[in-house]
């Protein structure tokens, strides 16, 4: 399984007090209370506390006859979600392998920095129901039934983006998240691609002709009609990752790459994750 060092880190640093009901990490506020992390106490003031803050098993409340409270670094637990999307049509079987291994890698990166007794990681697949690999199984990933229609896998998707922090794996190709009354503040999204889905250079120059869909065909070995199907390409990713920032994900991308063990380039594809995370 892919290693994602990175990633960890910047999981690792995200702080709790960013956003609601996620968060085992140091806030950055000191508060009164009595969940989080003891870093002293000060005096009890009606004015600023109330009865519930006191801590009767205060030192200095013992020492002094005088009620104390808590000073302390909130702390709530972690929760998250891990949600791979897939879509038969149009889909390549390899990309469905990496979609796997990717889920299964941040899977284990989140659970090393999540480690409090509290935290969830849940993992769920959407749409399409395709076999699932030996290792999300192994990691309890829950199918998803009923969802095959995008606009329910797109629903259902924005549901379980609603608590904690999410991770969305998809080529977003058939999951219009952008159609919805949503905002996907807390979610990093996850853009794999087969490497033909972004330019065909690969294939350039070979005396041989590429069929398209319907009756276009692409003549490898002309530069013209090559350089016209990677601008086409490029037009329509670029058009879904704007329907994405619209609706508020950090975006990461990674492209399929048979030299690879991995199917992929894990240091970039673990960069990228990485920096999203940075970005929420």
């Amino acid at each position: 399984m892919p290693k994602f060092i990175q990633t960890e880190s910047a999981l690792a640093e995200l702080p709790s007090n960013l956003f609601d009901s996620r968060g085992r990490h140091n806030s950055f506020d000191i508060k009164t209370g009595v969940s989080g992390i003891k870093i002293g106490e000060s005096e009890y003031d009606p004015i600023k506390h109330t009865p519930l803050d006191i801590d009767p098993m205060s030192t200095m409340g013992m020492i002094t006859g005088m009620p104390y409270v808590r000073q302390v670094i909130p702390s709530r637990p972690i929760e998250a979600n891990v949600i791979l999307h897939n879509s038969k049509e149009g889909s390549r079987s390899d990309i469905f392998e990496i979609k796997s291994r990717l889920a299964s890698s941040l899977i284990g990166e989140i659970s090393r920095a999540m480690p409090a007794i509290r935290d969830r990681i849940n993992c769920y697949v959407i749409g399409d129901d395709l076999e699932l690999s030996q290792e999300l199984l192994k990691l309890g990933a829950n199918v998803v039934k009923g969802t095959e229609d995008p606009v329910i896998a797109a629903t259902k998707t924005a549901d379980l983006c609603m608590n904690g922090l999410a991770f969305i794996i998809s080529d977003f190709e058939r999951l219009p998240l952008q159609d919805l009354d949503h905002m996907f503040s807390r979610t990093v999204g996850i853009k794999v691609n087969h490497q033909y889905d972004v330019n065909i250079d690969e294939l350039r120059g070979r005396k041989a002709v590429l069929g398209v869909g319907g009756s276009r065909e692409i003549r490898l070995w002309k530069d013209k009609d090559v350089d016209s199907f990677n601008k086409g390409l490029k037009n329509h990713d670029e058009a879904i990752v704007d329907r994405l920032k619209k609706v508020g994900i950090s975006l990461a991308r990674v492209i399929s790459d048979q030299s690879e063990t991995s199917g992929f380039n894990v240091k970039r594809a673990d960069s990228q994750i990485a920096e999203a995370i940075n970005r929420l």
